[in-house]
């Protein structure tokens, strides 16, 4: 346990000491919010009818926004993390390591830990700036008239934002013990980036962040399915929904960003069954994160 701390502990100071990495890894998801706040809002906005209320509309807009940041953020941080692991492996650090008296799954676990810690950080600090930014905005908490009748709708409640940072713990250790595991197999830091520029540029619509899956072709849906980390957004935009005005049917009756469409193997499924996939998922990557490097060293 002693030599794990020590291994994650020089990934972490690695990271930190490398400032270009660390300005590009953190600035990566501020520059998708900026985006979005200058350009993608609009588009989200446009999407109500424009009989509904002016803050209905800025709240679909903004929760929106939150999903989308939460889902890209967390699938990209564990690509751009994993560039330690290749650089060590470029560099032959990785042959130092396995001859010393380290066990190869404890190495590899290293860079496991170091690239979950960092996910969940930095994932979540982007949900508390998306939270100040709506706070800023005045959608955390929304008050319409509708049919008559005054309501208010609370963005987020305590047991909501304890499930979101549940779901971004989860989807740190899916997204991280899978990128961990693919990219072990390069390293080439050229290819490393042109497959980490490539995946981050489209990990938006990948996913179904940005763009929902009932907007895509049936089968293009249902691939987009088969990847885990959909799952992650999935049960994101679920349950951050679920007890606001655009969950219900009555008055939004047309699929819209928000709407629920959780699509597996061309079956229709519940938040459940999205759960049990992304936690089988983590637990077979995880197993094969320490399985391989074992085998590698044999």
């Amino acid at each position: 346990m002693n030599k794990l701390m020590q291994l994650t502990r020089r990934n972490l100071i690695i990271f930190f000491k490398d400032r270009r990495r660390m300005f590009f890894t953190f600035m990566a998801p501020l520059i998708v919010l900026l985006c979005f706040v200058l350009f993608a809002r609009r588009i989200y906005f446009s999407q109500m009818p424009n009989e509904v209320d002016e803050k209905i509309k800025n709240q679909y807009a903004d929760i929106s926004m939150l999903i989308g940041l939460l889902s890209v953020t967390s699938f990209t941080n564990a690509i751009s993390l994993s560039s330690i692991m290749v650089s060590d492996a470029e560099r032959k650090v990785l042959n130092d390591l396995y001859i010393s008296p380290v066990r190869a799954g404890i190495v590899r676990f290293s860079y496991l830990i170091y690239n979950i810690i960092l996910n969940i950080c930095i994932t979540f600090l982007m949900f508390i700036i998306a939270l100040c930014w709506m706070a800023i905005n005045q959608t955390l908490v929304v008050k319409v008239d509708i049919l008559g009748i005054s309501k208010t709708y609370y963005s987020f409640n305590t047991a909501k934002i304890l499930i979101i940072i549940g779901i971004i713990v989860l989807g740190a250790f899916l997204n991280s013990s899978l990128f961990v595991f693919f990219l072990s197999f390069l390293s080439n830091s050229s290819a490393f980036s042109a497959i980490s520029a490539s995946l981050s540029a489209i990990a938006g619509f990948l996913i179904g962040a940005f763009v929902p899956l009932h907007t895509f072709p049936r089968p293009i849906a249902e691939f987009s399915s088969l990847i885990p980390s959909t799952h992650i957004s999935n049960m994101i935009r679920h349950f951050i929904v679920e007890d606001l005005i655009f969950a219900n049917k009555e008055l939004f009756k047309v699929n819209h960003a928000l709407s629920d469409f959780n699509i597996l193997f061309g079956q229709d499924i519940k938040w459940w069954a999205s759960f049990i996939y992304t936690v089988s998922w983590t637990t077979l990557m995880m197993s094969l994160n320490i399985s391989l490097t074992n085998l590698k060293r044999r």
